[in-house]
């Protein structure tokens, strides 16, 4: 004798494969990191072509140069590392700091400083990278026994005592106002010249060993990012954001894990400050070492959105391409916006935040759960219409 199922009042779960809609599928991709390295790698192999040759074609059409420069893509992916780690400290431990400038220049100054010696763009990285660790190691120790507003001021604080003396009594080392250009990157792995195209072909002229070595780079800071989020320490960071007082009620001493977390943060920018660096073959203090650059870095994250590690990523474009392209375009009755670029980054700040407070990345996916939602919808109306009939 067979036995039937009873119910006992609550919902079914039907885990079949063919169940599942494909709203769904899509947020299994979303929280899939294998899968969103994926994607992610997907866009940054068109990337280049998009932002440089597809706008600058649609450029053409307008009337107007809104398409990219060849290096701009290195330049987006750069500080996109630098916001995926400054998004490790504010997206998930929900501290916000105003010194990140500090480590991002210090990196970069390190870098130059060592290119000379390290004839190698990666040992430039790692060798920022480590400056970056060892300056944030006493800076977090000293700014996170406070919080809030108090901790952003320290940070603060600290960014500003390196960036004048990289400016004055340490001008000796930084060439002070003048900035670094005694800069000499080899050749990554030794053949490959950074600068050269990796196709010889025109359309592809903005694929070149840099924006692959720096693409890498980004796509290892992501794997990292995920790797770390997804960890018992990383499930501690999450927690410290919701609720700190919890976390300390456990036995878990807040102070090493939000220290840890500030100290990861560091490493990142100084990455991106050493991508930098072999980017732009020159460095000044206050292109790196100035406050303007850590409240850069908390735009590009809120931008992009504080929610994933991804998001911060796409604030970094948006606001590299209108400081670099949108700045340079000039309007029938408005001219030329030049300097101006800020006031219409400010705008499309407060639109964003304003409409989308999750960020680009949380409007790019519920647009795309809207839509999957329409096609759900009709798929379930037109099954309904067959069944009355």
């Amino acid at each position: 004798m067979s036995r039937e199922t009873e119910s006992d009042g609550g919902a079914v779960v039907d885990d079949t494969p063919g169940s599942r809609s494909e709203q769904s599928f899509f947020e299994r991709m979303q929280e899939s990191d294998t899968m969103s390295l994926a994607g992610f790698a997907a866009m940054i192999l068109v990337f280049p072509l998009l932002l440089v040759d597809g706008l600058g074609i649609v450029g053409d059409i307008v009337g107007l140069r809104i398409g990219g420069y060849v290096g701009l893509p290195d330049l987006v992916l750069i500080f996109g590392i630098a916001v995926i780690g400054f998004n490790l400290l504010l997206g998930y431990t929900e501290l916000l700091s105003f010194g990140h400038a500090a480590f991002f220049g210090s990196a970069a100054y390190a870098a130059a400083l060592f290119s000379g010696v390290f004839d190698s763009p990666i040992a430039m990285v790692g060798v920022g990278t480590l400056v970056a660790i060892v300056i944030a190691w006493p800076i977090g120790f000293v700014s996170i026994r406070r919080s809030g507003v108090y901790f952003a001021v320290l940070t603060l604080t600290f960014g500003q005592m390196l960036y004048f003396y990289a400016l004055g009594p340490g001008s000796w080392l930084t060439n002070g106002d003048n900035g670094y250009s005694d800069i000499s990157v080899g050749h990554l792995l030794m053949v490959l010249e950074l600068d050269e195209a990796v196709v010889g072909i025109d359309l592809f002229e903005a694929y070149t060993w840099q924006y692959v070595f720096v693409a890498l780079c980004t796509l290892f800071a992501l794997w990292f990012g995920y790797r770390i989020i997804n960890s018992p320490y990383g499930l501690i960071f999450k927690a410290l954001g919701e609720n700190e007082e919890r976390v300390s009620f456990v036995g878990l001493d807040v102070f090493r894990y939000k220290h840890m977390a500030f100290i990861i943060s560091a490493g990142y920018a100084g990455a991106a400050g050493a991508l930098f660096v072999i980017h732009e073959t020159y460095i000044h203090p206050t292109t790196g070492l100035y406050w303007i650059t850590s409240g850069d870095f908390v735009i590009m994250t809120v931008l992009g959105g504080t929610g994933s590690l991804i998001g911060p990523v796409f604030g970094a474009l948006i606001f590299e391409y209108v400081s670099n392209v949108i700045s340079g375009v000039s309007l029938p009755v408005i001219g030329s916006i030049g300097s101006l670029w800020r006031i219409v980054l400010g705008a499309v700040f407060v639109a964003v935040v304003w409409v989308f407070p999750q960020g680009v990345w949380g409007a790019i996916w519920d647009g795309i759960r809207w839509v999957t939602s329409l096609g759900s919808d009709s798929g379930s109306g037109s099954g309904s219409g067959g069944d009355d009939s």
